[in-house]
């Protein structure tokens, strides 16, 4: 159930994100390129190194961002003691991870498509929004399509961040994923066959995926 809820919210909040980002920068504003290597800078850390800077940051009493909450006048929640907030706070910890990923796929598609056809549309009387959902998008199906897939099976294997940011899928097992429970299984309850059992429903689960993500990146 956690793993459909983060897979869900996951998708929802970074695809979109990481496009509307791509589109930013390939405007190449002012400042872009700073902007653009800030962006990067979450990718480039391991998964142990984010879970904890963002676990010391949720902390209830002495985290940061409940102080921020606390200036504008709101009440934060005990981020890693319930299960709605302890999804939030995944979600929010793995959005900041996996979005500049996602803008940069889209950025380097955004690059390599022709200008004619909004070019085209714009001399037609087209405005910004339906050259971007009408020409642009149509154009980006492909790419989409493909990261979706790859964001589906990464939400179905995340492990180590959940270990250390929810203390091993904690509040009890409210943020436990499905290769949480594979390891809670094998390595905290020693039912080992149980485990190997998990780990073959795993990958029955991820194979059509799989297979949909070679084709399309074939087409792609």
């Amino acid at each position: 159930m956690f793993w459909s809820l983060l897979t869900v919210m996951g998708l929802v909040v970074q695809v979109p994100t990481g496009i509307a980002l791509a589109l930013l920068i390939e405007k190449n504003l002012l400042g872009t390129q700073m902007f653009r290597t800030a962006l990067m800078v979450p990718m480039l850390l391991t998964p142990v190194a984010v879970g904890l800077i963002w676990r010391f940051m949720f902390d209830a009493d002495l985290g940061i961002v409940n102080w921020a909450l606390g200036i504008i006048g709101i009440h934060g929640p005990n981020w890693l003691g319930g299960r709605w907030p302890a999804l939030m706070a995944v979600t929010i910890v793995d959005s900041w991870q996996s979005i500049p990923f996602i803008m940069l796929t889209v950025l380097a598609a955004l690059v390599g498509l022709s200008k004619g056809p909004a070019e085209a549309a714009a001399i037609d009387g087209a405005n910004t929004f339906q050259i971007f959902f009408y020409v642009t998008l149509p154009s980006l199906q492909k790419i989409i399509l493909l990261l979706v897939m790859i964001r589906i099976i990464d939400s179905l294997k995340m492990f180590d961040l959940i270990f250390i940011v929810t203390s091993k899928g904690g509040p009890g097992t409210a943020t436990q994923t499905l290769g949480m429970l594979v390891y809670n299984t094998g390595f905290g309850f020693f039912q080992t066959s149980r485990a190997a059992a998990l780990g073959v429903l795993m990958v029955i689960l991820v194979s059509p995926i799989y297979w949909l993500w070679r084709r399309a990146a074939r087409e792609q």
